[in-house]
């Protein structure tokens, strides 16, 4: 551009930008990138062949934290300031698919109704995605879920399956015995608990779909880390834990423009037959810009 850009006029321009382009632009591209890239192969895609599944999805969000003497419009949460990106992430493409901003103060349960769920899906959720109601939703669909179980939900067993293998401790149909939780959903559901070596710990899983393994159910939840590497990735290689400006407008904007980035890099993976965004994890992000060129 032929000359350095100072911290100050992005600044400015970043306070005084409409937040809703970058969000529009950045939808733009996760459309995009779900469109060019490619379905990554393996048991995963397998799996999702057998069950003639539409997709796999993860659904989690990430914390960027604040600094409130410099963020003063952050709501403090512990002493904290920061905001969430609650991100609809496809597992198969390496790409997310929705990304939206909010404070952190907001649970994550809470935008369960606003995804977009597609028919004959699977998504996958950790504990802190348990609502019952949301759950029927996605079943009502049909599609179906896979969400870790909380330490306090009461069930009945209503059926013991056969273990297929030493790391599965139980397979079970199971029905809420809670009052509440048995309004909100009511049919049964199939419970697998499964032993974690990594973790040291059994995980109780539970899902509406009782075609699946008991170790593709568990498979399929240990690929939701997909999302982890994707909300690590823009933070160290995109830097949005260090912003331009102090603005919530200036915040919101950098963050959506970094997913807009990412999206970039997996078009360009696609277009260059790289092998997945786990190829850009290895390698500098100066080198990522430039790697057009052989």
């Amino acid at each position: 551009m032929g000359k350095d850009i100072s911290r100050s006029t992005i600044s400015y321009a970043n306070s005084t930008k409409e937040v809703a382009l970058f969000r529009d632009f950045s939808g733009k591209m996760m459309e995009l990138a779900s469109q060019k890239a490619a379905t990554k192969e393996g048991e995963l895609k397998t799996i999702a062949d057998v069950l003639k599944l539409t997709g796999i999805f993860a659904i989690d969000s990430s914390t960027v934290y604040l600094n409130l003497e410099r963020f003063k419009w952050s709501v403090p949460q512990n002493r904290k300031g920061g905001i969430k990106l609650h991100t609809l992430y496809d597992i198969l493409r390496e790409v997310p698919t929705l990304c939206l901003l909010t404070g952190h103060e907001e649970r994550d349960q809470r935008f369960m109704n606003d995804y977009p769920y597609r028919k004959g899906a699977l998504y996958v959720f950790d504990k802190a995605y348990v609502k019952v109601k949301c759950l029927k939703k996605i079943n009502d669909l049909p599609a179906y879920f896979i969400v870790r179980r909380k330490k306090r939900m009461s069930y009945a067993v209503l059926t013991d399956f056969q273990r297929e293998g030493p790391l599965i401790y139980g397979d079970k149909e199971i029905q809420f015995t809670n009052r509440d939780a048995k309004k909100g959903y009511p049919k049964p559901l199939r419970l697998v608990q499964y032993y974690s070596s990594e973790r040291n710990e059994v995980m109780d899983f539970l899902t509406n779909n009782f075609q699946m393994t008991a170790s593709m159910v568990a498979y399929s939840y240990k690929n939701r880390w997909a999302i982890e590497l994707f909300f690590r990735w823009i933070k160290q290689h995109l830097y949005i834990t260090r912003f331009y400006g102090t603005s919530a407008n200036a915040v919101f904007i950098q963050i959506y423009v970094a997913v807009a980035a990412y999206c970039l890099f997996a078009i360009a993976s696609a277009e260059y037959r790289f092998h997945g965004i786990e190829y850009l994890e290895r390698i500098p992000i100066r080198e990522a810009i430039t790697f057009g060129n052989p």
